[in-house]
């Protein structure tokens, strides 16, 4: 049955460009929405009351990426050229734009302002002015974003002064794997006196890396396809190292609940069970993932989800919709858009689905 009802009218609700800490409040004093799938039931909180909801034994699972700054200058026989880069590919591409326009070109080679040996050469065109480029050598692209970028963002415009002045206050306080070039914002609204207290209270926690990009241009997180079903997303780069493998392993064999938070880490834990052996072992692995998850996917590791509030027709909310049951999904935002005063997207507040 092909699935099409994703769309809701946003109205006058916010989508805020800062942080909360850069607002003047905590990290943990968001609104948050908890769908109860056994209860069939809504409730309205704020976030730090997420420590209700757990209970000792549960698998915390976190992603440990943060978002990199984007944007560096380069030259080109004289002449300046931004490029922001977008999203990796798998072949050790990436994916960017080239500001002027017109300067771009197949074969086009540009050389960084802040790294002489760090090169960009232009190989293909994408729509909407993305080309594919390979940086060379590709270990120094990350090293000089970090030293020397700025960030260009136009879907959510970032303040740059508080980005260039306040990097920790957009990720994660676990943060600790440089790579993303958009926020994994699920995150977000833990503090490290809030984890301390659910650590207290007997929750195990894990690691992960998703490092998010290329889902977010393209077109590819916004659905534009007439029917779900027949939308696809790029892939991302992840990392599972031997410690959280054997943790997510231990939890499916005792039956333990396993908490994910965030979209990025349920497409991190399902791909590892679409990629691994049937009896629940989970083997440290690296690599890519397409994995697109609307409803009709049976989830095989994740029994509860930590995400942000996500637009109509966005992938996320598609996923969103596969894991709550998108008669409760839709019920709960049509609720919470009644209710009023949430805060959409990465900066704005939560949904917990158990």
């Amino acid at each position: 049955m092909k699935t099409t009802s994703f769309d809701f009218e946003m109205g006058s609700h916010t989508m805020p460009t800062d942080p909360v800490e850069l607002r003047g409040r905590e990290r943990t004093d968001g609104r948050m929405i908890v769908l109860d799938r056994g209860k069939n039931a809504i409730e309205h909180r704020i976030f730090s009351d997420i420590y209700d909801y757990f209970r000792a034994g549960d698998l915390l699972v976190l992603n440990d990426s943060y978002m990199l700054s984007n944007t560096l200058q380069f030259t080109c026989g004289g002449q300046a050229a931004t490029v922001i880069v977008y999203g990796h590919e798998s072949d050790h591409s990436c994916m960017v734009e080239v500001r002027p326009r017109e300067l771009a070109k197949a074969g086009l080679e540009l050389r960084s302002v802040d790294d002489e040996q760090l090169s960009c050469t232009l190989l293909a065109s994408y729509p909407d002015h993305i080309w594919k480029a390979k940086f060379e050598p590709t270990a120094r692209l990350i090293r000089t974003l970090e030293g020397h970028g700025t960030r260009s963002d136009e879907t959510v415009p970032l303040n740059p002064s508080h980005w260039q002045e306040n990097p920790a206050a957009y990720r994660s306080v676990y943060a600790k794997s440089p790579g993303s070039l958009e926020i994994p914002s699920a995150g977000l609204h833990f503090s490290t006196g809030l984890l301390d207290r659910i650590a207290a209270k007997g929750v195990e926690f894990a690691y992960v890396t998703l490092h998010v990009g290329s889902t977010e241009v393209l077109a590819v997180r916004h659905i534009d396809a007439e029917h779900v079903e027949d939308h696809r997303v790029r892939e991302e780069f992840f990392d599972v190292q031997g410690e959280s493998a054997a943790k997510i392993s231990r939890a499916l064999a005792e039956g333990r609940r396993i908490v994910a938070v965030g979209t990025t880490v349920v497409r991190t834990l399902e791909s590892l069970a679409a990629s691994g052996p049937t009896n629940q072992v989970i083997m440290p692995q690296s690599g890519w993932t397409g994995l697109y998850i609307y409803p009709g996917y049976h989830f095989k590791i994740v029994d509860a989800l930590l995400t942000n509030l996500h637009r109509p027709r966005s992938s996320h909310i598609v996923l969103t919709a596969a894991f709550a049951g998108q008669e409760l999904l839709m019920r709960g935002y049509d609720e919470l858009l009644s209710v009023g005063g949430y805060e959409f997207d990465m900066f704005g507040d939560s949904m917990l689905i158990v």
